[in-house]
């Protein structure tokens, strides 16, 4: 009886922490989301907000001046996230044009990287936004 009672409640852990990434997975991909949907509607303030703070702020530093306008000259592409994984706070969400890195803040999940690009395959990736 206890072995079974055990089994229960490791599937019922097991079940809990699946349907925790579940939600997690919806999170990160709605983040992402919302990112593109900001950039594809030429909202360059609200994909500001997206970003996370120390990304936001080395953006407007590397470019001297306010988000918007930083982000603006980097042409990041907008396309549909295809996919989404999830690695405790850090996520990576494959877009149609590229592929986004977000992590998980006080705020929520927030950006911080855009733009990237594969490299070659032991190489990091090349982005065009990025934190420290």
């Amino acid at each position: 009886m206890g072995r079974r009672r055990a089994a229960i409640a490791s599937a019922a852990a097991a079940l809990l922490a699946a349907c925790a990434c579940g939600a997690d997975d919806t999170a990160a991909e709605q983040a992402a989301s919302a990112f593109i949907a900001a950039l594809g509607a030429g909202d360059l303030l609200q994909a500001c907000e997206l970003l996370a703070p120390a990304t936001r702020a080395t953006v407007e530093y590397q470019q001297s001046g306010p988000c918007p306008q930083a982000i603006q000259r980097d042409d990041l592409a907008a396309g549909a996230v295809l996919q989404v994984a999830v690695w405790g706070g850090q996520a990576q969400a494959r877009t149609s044009s590229d592929t986004l890195f977000l992590t998980r803040t006080a705020q929520g999940w927030r950006v911080a990287a855009a733009g990237c690009v594969a490299q070659a395959e032991d190489a990091p990736y090349a982005c065009k936004v990025s934190g420290p």
